[in-house]
Order: structure tokens, then sequence, then C-alpha cells
């Protein structure tokens, strides 16, 4: 191989024969300025001569070609380019990540290797030094052969650090790093293409933005100091850091929330169904962000790797600032909710456990940061229970929900959603002044509702009202939620002067601020008058905020009633993703109530069963909040 260029500023080789130098790739901008080579108009094949911006083949070249190529790591089929050039990259197409180099204990030099990958994306990129061409695989395979000499070449990648040893998890682990669409869009280019001139074959990879929020597999070694947080029925809580890993970046630690997932060791597809939706989400804003996957080596039991939200959870958010907490910030915590909860059914996924205790803040000095947690990981890893079971905090479950008239949807969602507005407003959470029963479960269905308080806007009521419909298709939607919410924050933005003056055009966006400036004074008057907030509400000792495993039965005539007889002490505590420190000495007592709680509960829904007291057919629901009494229409 004869040498054409050498930059004397940078110390690289720009080409030799058929070298596709680093310009021609999206890292040029990191080559010093006064290299000559930026310049790639300089540039031309080193063996038909022409410029590479007018690229054509001359007669030692041929014609670039993609193939299929099985994965070692998935058993799928992947695509794979055959470049009759040799690519001397030494960062991804796809990402901004330096390539890892197979076969070689330095990773100094670029122009003498043959095998390279991202760890990133898990794509190899490996030459033959004989023909000085390149095949770049998008995925896991553990050999290569050259198009054109047709000579195999054994790829050896350490997969311990990178892989589970589960196949089932391993190939979700895959999937996250290029999904199967960009694979067909791949192969559908090359075989279309008519222009292979490299910068536009370049061009194209880069474009089709296959980085994204990938899920890895992160070795139990670089998780340290661990502090146990909160326990319950399903899973352990931790505060940790974690060193390395595609997230660092340049940093060399970050606090994590390391969650625990009880009998998850033989899980495989129920766990895997939930991992797949926090994947899903990972790449939005508003939800917090699951990193990876580890696993405990005494217990084997899986981990998930998660943002540790520093602030902690909205309830001891309202408890401990209720009083300093304006209308115009509730309106900002409800509209990253509304958001959040936006994002999770536009991607036609269900949360199913929505309550304060889930509302986490990824806390800033500068900027409150509310996300949504613990996406419909409340129930048990190893996905045993019946598929009728319903889990939640009772206070915060739709009335058709406790009927067994419907399942967990969208709507059950809004109404949960519902709850959280009410609480924002008083700083306490719903029926926390009665004891959490049997007979608060009748009154909801029938349609007990929180009394809104004398501050809350009339807009922002009626919208409560909504959401508290016992019919879940009178419910507003998430993206309803959302504009309404967004666009009471703003105007009430603006109206502080941080946007624009001039912004209000018509009466009635004037009336909508005039609204909430007039609920912020009845907030203060209230507060003084000592008639607003935790402190000066009723508690009941009996109002226990837990998640509970709450089997439903349809009684012989198939009328919707409560059997709350729960074979299962499946206890989730409200707070499992409340990593707030101050809370950690509750734990022990909290699950003491809570299990006291359940037996509880079984016992007072099996009498009723048995005894046939509460037994009725529901005709029709009509809400009224304020009246606290309503009918529930069901399909028996």
């Amino acid at each position: 191989m004869n040498i054409q260029e050498w930059c004397e500023h940078c110390s690289e080789v720009s080409y030799f024969r058929q070298v596709i130098p680093n310009i021609l790739t999206f890292n040029r901008y990191n080559l010093p300025k006064n290299c000559i080579h930026n310049n790639y108009s300089t540039k031309d094949c080193g063996l038909c001569k022409n410029m590479l911006q007018s690229f054509e083949y001359g007669p030692g070249c041929y014609q670039i070609f993609s193939g299929w190529i099985k994965s070692t790591l998935t058993k799928k089929f992947i695509p794979i380019l055959y470049l009759p050039w040799w690519d001397n990259c030494d960062r991804c197409l796809v990402c901004p990540w330096k390539l890892k180099y197979i076969h070689q204990k330095s990773e100094i030099s670029i122009q003498s290797d043959r095998q390279k990958w991202c760890s990133h994306c898990f794509i190899i990129y490996t030459g033959c030094s004989h023909c000085l061409t390149t095949n770049i695989i998008f995925g896991i395979t553990d050999q290569s052969q050259c198009k054109k000499c047709t000579r195999i070449s054994v790829i050896n990648i350490d997969f311990k650090n990178i892989i589970s040893g589960n196949c089932i998890i391993d190939k979700f682990l895959a999937s996250t790093r290029i999904d199967n669409k960009y694979h067909y869009q791949i192969a559908n280019y090359m075989n279309n293409v008519t222009n292979s001139n490299p910068l536009n074959v370049y061009k194209f990879i880069g474009n089709l933005h296959l980085e994204k929020q990938v899920i890895e597999w992160i070795p139990y070694c670089r998780i340290k100091n661990l502090r146990k947080l909160a326990e319950g029925g399903f899973s352990i809580v931790y505060q940790a850091t974690l060193s390395g890993g595609v997230y660092m970046h340049r940093t060399n630690v970050m606090d994590i929330a390391v969650k625990k997932l009880n009998n998850s060791q033989n899980s495989s597809e129920g766990f895997l169904n939930e991992l797949k939706s926090l994947c899903q989400l990972n790449d939005w804003s508003f939800v917090i962000k699951c990193y990876g996957i580890t696993q405990d080596p005494v217990t084997k039991e899986y981990m998930l790797i998660m943002n540790y939200a520093k602030g902690g959870n909205l309830h001891n958010y309202l408890q401990n600032n209720f009083i300093n907490i304006t209308w115009n910030e509730k309106l900002h915590i409800l509209w990253r909710i509304s958001a959040g909860l936006n994002i999770i059914h536009y991607n036609n996924l269900i949360h199913r456990d929505i309550h304060s205790g889930n509302i986490l803040s990824l806390y800033d000095p500068s900027f409150q940061h509310w996300l949504i947690g613990d996406l419909g990981l409340s129930q048990p890893a190893n996905n045993t229970l019946p598929n009728d079971e319903i889990y939640g905090v009772i206070p915060y479950i739709a009335p058709e929900i406790l009927t067994k008239s419907c399942v967990f949807s969208k709507e059950s969602d809004i109404y949960s959603f519902g709850m959280i507005i009410w609480e924002l407003t008083t700083g306490c959470k719903p029926f926390a002044n009665v004891e959490h029963d049997i007979n608060l479960i009748y009154e909801i269905i029938d349609g007990k509702r929180p009394e809104i308080t004398n501050d809350t806007p009339e807009c922002l009521a009626n919208l409560m009202k909504k959401c508290w419909d016992a019919d879940p298709s009178k419910r507003p939607t998430s993206g309803e939620i959302l504009n309404s919410v967004e666009e009471w924050y703003y105007l009430n933005e603006w109206n502080k002067g941080y946007y624009v003056n001039g912004i209000f055009k018509s009466k009635n966006k004037i009336m909508k601020v005039i609204v909430f400036k007039q609920a912020e004074e009845k907030r203060l008057e209230l507060i003084q008058l000592k008639k607003l907030g935790p402190e000066f509400s009723e508690k009941s000792p009996k109002a226990i905020y837990t998640g509970s495993s709450l089997n439903s039965k349809q009684t012989t005539n198939s009328s919707p009633t409560i059997s709350s007889s729960i074979k299962h002490e499946y206890i989730t505590k409200e707070f499992e993703l409340d990593i707030n420190i101050n809370n950690i000495h509750q734990s022990s007592f909290t699950q003491s109530r809570s299990k006291n709680f359940s037996s509880s509960l079984s016992q007072l829904t099996s009498t009723v069963i048995a005894n046939s007291l509460r037994k009725r057919n529901i005709e029709e629901l009509k809400v009224d909040p304020q009246k606290n009494r309503k009918n529930i229409k069901t399909n028996s």
C-alpha cells in the first residue's frame, strides 16, 4: 500500500488507494482547522483518479452491494453493506461514539486495524487488507466475508460486558440499538441506489437518525454505594452510583435509582413486556428514563437502572411546601404531568398506577423537572397473578375498575389524573379524612368524589369533574387535557412578563388570566384563615395509602359487585419509586400498617360477599362531585 498524502498538522494518512478519509464522515469537524484535507475537493479515488464529489468507478473499482447476514446475538438476519473502499473512520457513522478496535490491545492505531465496532449502536466495521474494501454490518455477528476476494475474517467481540446471558433479554437489548424498520430501509436504499458516491452513502446512513436512548446491559460491578430507600411487595428501591456506560459521556459517575424486582430471576416475557414500555418512552421527556438492566449476583434477581429523583415525589413536595406553591406553579406542575401522560397515551400505553407517589422530581435549583415514574411496574415481575387482578391505591382507582365492568385503560388513567389535580389544590391525598375500607369503595362506585376547594378556578374545577365522570367515554383525552392546561399555564406566564407583551388578543384569554389571579388571592386568604393546606385538614388514622391487589369477581347473576378477597398479599408501597431519603425511616412502619390493612380489607369484603349485604344492579351513574352521590351504568 502506497501512501498518497500525509497531513503534517494532524499526522493522519488521508488515503491510500481507495481510502475514504475522516473528512467524508460527519466527524470531519473534529479535524484541526489548518488541515489541508479539510477541503475535500482535493481528494480523488486512488484508482480511478476521479474527484470524490463527482465520483465514478474506474477499472479497479466494483459496485456497492448489500445483503443479509445472520446475527449471532439475536439469531435474526441483519443488513450488511459491501463498500469498494477502505473506511478509516474512528467514529461511528450513525452516532458520535468512538469506535472500539477488535484484535488490538491499543486503540491508538487507526490505519492498520481491520475490525472496529460501535458498542452503542452494535455496528461492526470490518475491512479486507488485501482488497482495501469495507463491510459495514448493522448488528453482531461472528464473521465477515470480503465481496471481492471472498476471504472470511473471524469477528471476536468480547460479549461479557454487553449481554446478560438470558437470550430473551439479550434479544430485547439488541433491538433497542437499531429497529428492524431501519434494516429494511438500508437494504431498499442499497438495492435502488444509482449514484454510489461515498458521500451520499454515508449521508443516507447518518440521516436515518438511528441513534436513540438505548437500554444497555450494565455489569453489576459498575454499580456502587447502594443504599436502600424503600421496599414494597414487588420490589426494593435503592440509591446508588453508576460508573461508565453509554450514558456517561465524559462524566465519571452519576446518581441512579436501582429497582430490584422480586421473583424476577425466572421471569421472561412478563418482565420484558413492562421493560419494552419503558424503552418505548425512553426518547421522550416528562417520563423517568431507564438506563439499563443488571442482575444481583447473589439472588439472581434483575434490577432496573433509572433516573435518580433527587427532588422526591409530588406528595412530599406538597406536604413540605404547600403554602408557598402559587397557582402558577401548580399549573406548571400540571402541565408537565399532563405532557407526560399524553406521551404515554400517544405511544398507546397505559400507566395503571398514577398517584402522587409516582410523580417524581429531578431537582434542579433553577427549574423543577416533574416526571411520571413507575410505568406499569407495580405488578409482580414473574407475572404469576391472574389477569383479572386489580392493583393500585384505592382513592385513585376509577370506579369502573372497582366494579370489574372495565379493565385498566387510558380513561382510567384520566380518572387518576383528576385526583392529582385535586391533590394539587389541597395538598392532601383524596379521602384522607375517612377510613379506607369496603364502604369507601362502594361510595366511590356510587359517585363519591372529594370536595373541590373554594380557590379552584371554575375552568379547572370543570376539568376535574370531567376526569371524574363515571362514564369513561365522557372523560377528556390526555391530549385535550394537555391543550387546556398548557394554554392556562402559558397565558399566566405571559401575564408575568416572561414573554412578549401584547399577546392577549381576545377577551376570553384575558379572563382566564384574571381567573387564576383571583384564585391566587383566594388561596392566600384561605391559608391565612387556616382553611387550606395539609396541616389544617382532617386526617383519619385508617386512611392507608398503599397499593393493594384486589381480586374482583362477578356474582352469579353477572351484576357488577365488589369481591376484594385478597388471596395474595402483594402490597406495593405507594412510594416505591419515592427516593426522598427523609422517608427511609418510615418504611418499616408503613409496611406493617399496609399488611394489617390488607388483611382487614380481605375480611370485610369476604363478609360482604358471604352475606350478600351490598349486592346490587347499578343502572345509571350521574356524576356530581359536590353532592358526592351518583349511579353507574354498566353492561352486565
